[in-house]
């Protein structure tokens, strides 16, 4: 069985991305509930952000262990400094979604 080198580019960036992640103190899963959460964290949104943008850098061209690792690097940084300037959570009004009257 043959594994595709590329296989092994979307583990790299998604490990990099998990480990630096967490390097810089990202909790590893969101806050409770989940679902209603809009806390960054190493799982959710990063790991899946490193291999969505590797997967863009790869159809541009560019390919590789190296670029799979400093795709996962930039992806960690990227959400932890930008991402909530990019995507803010969204506002609360105190009401419940649950409650609708």
């Amino acid at each position: 069985m043959i594994i595709h080198a590329n296989v092994f580019s979307y583990l790299i960036a998604l490990a990099a991305a998990l480990i630096l992640g967490l390097a810089l103190r990202l909790p590893l899963l969101p806050d409770k509930p989940m679902r209603q959460s809009w806390t960054i964290s190493a799982v959710f949104p990063t790991a899946v952000l490193a291999v969505g943008f590797y997967a863009i850098v790869y159809e541009l061209g560019y390919q590789g262990y190296i670029v799979a690792l400093f795709t996962g690097i930039i992806t960690a940084l990227f959400a932890k400094l930008i991402l909530e300037k990019v995507v803010p959570a969204p506002e609360r009004d105190g009401e419940e979604e649950g409650s609708h009257e």
